[in-house]
């Protein structure tokens, strides 16, 4: 199988390429971004990774090499890093779309029969209809994903990410700190909320891309909208922590 993976240096996406590099079911991997990830010398797997520099703007216009089992989305940002609503859409809605679409584009190219998925993160409470700007911008991403009928396509949602960051985010850091402490409360009702790690919200990615079973056996809903005749499968945050541990 051969991968594609954009966001690859942020924290759930350098925990995904690990494990594509790591999984000998991978023959190559490739990483579209504005940097290479900085992998440690003697990375297992390292001989599979191919890298397409670009910036996001750029992915419209890109080509793909080789054919793509599985892609992974893992961009994100935050308001204060992108400086504005704007500049936030354009990496956590734009360019998750672009991705996705070049995947499709490229495989319809090659007319190639072999089923593919396209996994990506988005949040928890994602609504397109959200009063809150970012799950308002997360839900709307789903929605548009949802609209391609893409072959399969799995959503992630994840609660407050857990981890080390490579670029400093003071408010979350505190955030981790204290939910780290308080994670016990997060039962019952509370469950859903409870922090993830990054690696988990990736070991569940790279799990649920492999598997052939269903993992979501519910009619599933974006946005109140039934999904008929789209193989759609959303992973809330409270599945996450059950599914791989």
């Amino acid at each position: 199988m051969n991968a594609a993976i954009i966001g690859a240096t942020g924290l759930i996406g350098a925990n995904v390429l690990l494990g594509l590099l790591a999984d000998e079911r991978y023959q190559q991997v490739m990483v579209l971004g504005r940097r290479l990830p900085q992998l440690a010398e003697g990375t297992h797997g390292i001989d599979k990774l191919s890298f397409i520099q670009c910036q996001l703007e750029d992915i419209p216009s890109l080509s793909i090499p080789i054919d793509i089992d599985h892609a992974f989305c893992c961009l994100g940002t935050t308001i204060k890093q992108a400086g504005s609503q704007d500049n936030f859409n354009k990496v956590d809605v734009t360019a998750v779309i672009d991705f996705a679409k070049l995947i499709q584009q490229h495989q319809l190219s090659r007319n190639s029969s072999k089923p593919w998925s396209f996994s990506v993160v988005t949040a928890l409470d994602a609504n397109a209809n959200s009063s809150i700007f970012y799950n308002r911008a997360k839900g709307q991403v789903q929605q548009a994903l949802v609209a391609l009928n893409l072959p399969k396509l799995m959503i992630f949602q994840p609660s407050l990410l857990l981890g080390e960051r490579a670029s400093q985010r003071t408010l979350e850091d505190i955030g981790q700190k204290f939910f780290a402490i308080a994670s016990g409360v997060f039962i019952g009702p509370l469950a859903k909320y409870k922090p993830i790690t990054g690696k988990l919200v990736a070991d569940n990615m790279l799990a649920v891309a492999i598997k052939d079973e269903e993992l979501v056996t519910d009619a599933e809903l974006v946005n109140d909208t039934k999904l008929d005749k789209v193989e759609v499968r959303i992973i809330d945050n409270k599945q996450m922590h059950r599914l791989v541990n």
